[in-house]
């Protein structure tokens, strides 16, 4: 079969990275161009962090393999780019959509600004996009967009195809809670969610001093198995000088922000790379794993970004 690539695109809100997880978790190969291809910003040089890497983006693109690849996102030089594309679908929300989204999302503040609220819906107005893109009502549930998404494409529904064992799940697997360090104490004598005859003690305390909460719910191993990655790459988020009572807890500190921040940048990882040592470290093939992997690396960046000295992130998985 002849290799079709197809990009779903939208503004912010439209639900791209939503769509992203959703065909990951299908078992369909998917790229979120925010993880993967963004290059880094850079304040010396004035690089434009809303560029895709040409490298990085055409050596997918240009790929014989998979036979379909969805890549979720958008870019202010992907015109360069369309002429890879077999189709391009256009994420269409309304006004109210965009702005009850906007304010709601946890993962990305942008648009929380009352002035980039503004620019957003103006944007939205407008209803720009690329040449023979087709649109997609995106205000509709999840599950029937990517439906819709896949009878465009040509490819087999979520009746015909098997969710992946790693895939996303309808609550978190893995939770950051960045609080106050004068209230790890507390934290630390909170009973574990394995003591007999408590609830999830533990999470609660957590939601009482939390500053911010940060979620990952891809399969805990895949976080379990990115963190031992890391530590051998050198970014050792598995010890501290504070300690928990359960081995699947962390607590990183700002001593951890300062060595590894600007390590963690999705970017500059291989997702290739990081699915050969998934696969190699479970005993099972995983196609699309890298990705989820790539999110895990957002997840711990986004984790580090707001501590400072006075603030530490209590970090659980399962």
């Amino acid at each position: 079969m002849a290799r079709r690539n197809y990009l779903v695109e939208g503004l912010s809100g439209a639900g791209k990275s939503s769509v992203y997880e959703e065909l990951i978790g299908r078992g369909y190969k998917a790229i979120s161009t925010d993880r993967a291809w963004k290059l880094r910003a850079d304040r010396d040089t004035g690089l434009d962090s809303s560029m895709w890497d040409h490298q990085k983006a055409l050596g997918e693109l240009a790929s014989p393999t998979p036979a379909v690849l969805f890549v979720c996102g958008s870019s202010s030089n992907r015109d360069r780019f369309l002429h890879h594309f077999t189709k391009i679908f256009n994420l269409r929300i309304d006004d109210a959509t965009m702005r009850r989204r906007l304010e709601e999302r946890t993962n990305n503040d942008f648009g929380k600004q009352p002035e980039e609220l503004e620019l957003m819906l103006e944007l939205n107005r407008r209803d720009e996009k690329p040449a023979g893109a087709i649109d997609v009502d995106a205000t509709r549930p999840l599950h029937d967009v990517v439906d819709e998404l896949l009878r465009l494409a040509d490819c087999r529904t979520a009746t015909d195809t098997t969710p992946a064992p790693w895939a996303k799940r309808g609550s978190a697997i893995g939770q950051s809670f960045v609080i106050p360090e004068v209230a790890l104490p507390i934290v630390q004598v909170a009973p574990g969610r394995r003591s007999p005859g408590t609830s999830d003690r533990l999470r609660d305390v957590l939601g009482r001093e939390a500053i911010a909460r940060i979620e990952y719910s891809w399969s805990g191993a895949v976080l379990a198995t990115l963190l031992t990655y890391l530590d051998e790459q050198g970014i050792d988020l598995m010890r501290s000088d504070h300690q928990m009572r359960e081995d699947s807890v962390f607590v990183l500190t700002s001593e951890h922000r300062e060595r590894y921040l600007a390590r963690l940048d999705p970017s500059e990882f291989d997702g290739a790379e990081l699915r050969r040592y998934y696969e190699q470290s479970n005993g099972t093939a995983a196609e699309g794993v890298g990705y989820a992997m790539l999110d895990g690396i957002a997840f711990l960046r986004d984790t580090l970004a707001p501590l400072e000295s006075a603030g530490v992130a209590v970090l659980i998985i399962g």
